[in-house]
């Protein structure tokens, strides 16, 4: 038997009273139907939600509180205090993670210092993080004392350095510097400069097969480090 489809929302105007004077089976099922599509709409909403590349955005985090409950770390001994995200160890690629790992194009602000002779930095769209030197995939960009450069590089399970520039004066260990990396799509731009004075320098590259999404986070290789004012912002979609 056709049925005819513009006819289907009487269905949702029959009242409680005309359905017990339908059979039962038919009765049901069709509750069935609408209590599955229901369901459906609710479920690929709140999915919908949950994978938002928007979800959380902006995010900061200042550290006044002094917890970090909302990081995991991989290797490193941190703590916060004092409005400062501290690695006390210098551990070769010790990293903190945080943040959706649906987060896709955005715009990542941190003041960092070395605590010594290495390098620290921020990290962009990380997953499968585990402990280990280059034990995730991942954007890094941070400052390297050793050749006094600011440095790009793509990890995924090991380490590919992308682009590096140097700074135009030595890094100093326990001062602070502002890092601000912009992803979107497989372009990368990074900037850094001394809090306080100097023209940022910049370095702005396109990664082949990139990362396409994930979480942040902050890393040092063979120094630990210090981190404060963290703030993750969305990128408006491309054409609206």
């Amino acid at each position: 038997m056709l049925v005819d489809v513009r006819q289907a929302p009487v269905i949702m105007r029959i009242n409680l009273s005309d359905a017990e004077f339908m059979p039962p089976l038919i009765r049901d099922f069709g509750l069935f139907v609408v209590a599955a599509m229901v369901g459906g709409v609710v479920v690929m909403g709140t999915v919908h939600f949950l994978r938002s590349p928007f979800r959380g955005l902006p995010y900061r985090d200042d550290f006044a509180n002094g917890s970090n409950s909302e990081w995991i770390a991989y290797d490193g001994n941190w703590t916060a205090h004092s409005g400062v995200m501290v690695n006390e160890s210098n551990e070769r690629g010790a990293k903190l993670v945080t943040g959706s790992p649906y987060w896709t194009d955005y715009v990542l602000d941190a003041d960092i210092a070395l605590n010594s002779t290495g390098e620290a930095g921020i990290l962009a769209r990380v997953s499968d993080a585990e402990p280990g030197v280059d034990s995730y995939s991942g954007i890094y960009g941070g400052l390297r004392d050793r050749d006094e450069s600011l440095v790009i590089g793509v990890a995924d399970h090991d380490w590919n350095e992308i682009s590096t520039k140097p700074m135009p004066s030595p890094i100093l260990s326990n001062v602070w510097y502002h890092l601000r990396m912009e992803v979107r799509g497989c372009h990368v731009n990074l900037t850094a400069s001394q809090n306080g004075g100097g023209a940022p320098v910049r370095l702005d590259v396109s990664i082949p097969q990139c990362p396409a999404q994930g979480k942040i986070g902050l890393r040092s290789y063979d120094s630990g480090g210090q981190w404060k004012d963290v703030l993750v912002t969305a990128l408006p979609r491309v054409g609206r």
